[in-house]
């Protein structure tokens, strides 16, 4: 054993604040042994040389080269920091992207309208204008006029139609049967009025052909 691995050994001893006594009690030695290694004259067997390994928290390799071994590594950890620290920021910067790539879909979320009281309460419109037409026109009147309620889907869909500038959403059919049933009940057309059913597939033709375009 050379002086230079002696002198380490002290090094290390110093550095964690133990004695020859006590580093020898802990190793289960004398403290002639612990003074022989220090001076070079003697060198640790392989089962002390485990135990200062697990003591100072050093690896073997790292003992036996007088702390070569660990001033190599230091170069190496630094560059596995500065490598964690690239990859920290390569993530940061693509989380960045993403945000900002979303950010335009959250922009075209458009609040809820207040609509006021008559838009909600339209249903409650058209049953009064149901029961006042029953009791104006009678049995005919009660017979026909349910054809009021027809107007509710219209209206809803209608409006909001128009807000979205989506026609698709107009529930058309609807229209097409009140018109039907109206010219039916109150001038007899039951045909030729049928055919504007065949305007129905046809309405939503035109309606798909401009979402494509």
């Amino acid at each position: 054993m050379s002086i230079k691995q002696g002198d380490y050994l002290k090094e290390l001893r110093v550095k964690n604040k133990l004695s020859q006594e006590k580093l020898a009690e802990k190793l289960g030695l004398s403290r002639q042994s612990i003074s022989k290694w220090e001076q070079g004259y003697a060198l640790p067997d392989t089962d002390n040389l485990l135990k200062l390994s697990e003591l100072y928290g050093i690896s073997v390799d790292t003992l036996l080269k007088c702390g070569e071994a660990e001033q190599k590594e230091a170069p190496e950890e630094e560059n596995k920091t500065e490598t964690d620290t690239d990859r920290t920021e390569k993530r940061t910067e693509t989380k960045t992207e993403i945000i900002v790539i979303e950010r335009p879909e959250f922009k075209e979320k458009k609040p809820h309208k207040n609509r006021g009281w008559f838009f909600v309460s339209y249903p409650v419109f058209a049953a009064i204008a149901y029961v006042l037409i029953g009791c104006i026109f009678g049995a005919r009147g009660w017979i026909t006029g349910w054809l009021v309620f027809l107007t509710i889907p219209l209206f809803y869909t209608g409006i909001i139609a128009a807000e979205r500038r989506k026609p698709i959403i107009f529930c058309y059919p609807v229209l097409v049967t009140l018109i039907y049933l109206a010219c039916g009940f109150f001038a007899s057309l039951w045909h030729p009025m049928w055919i504007m059913f065949l305007t129905i597939p046809i309405f939503y033709i035109v309606c798909a052909m401009k979402k494509i375009k």
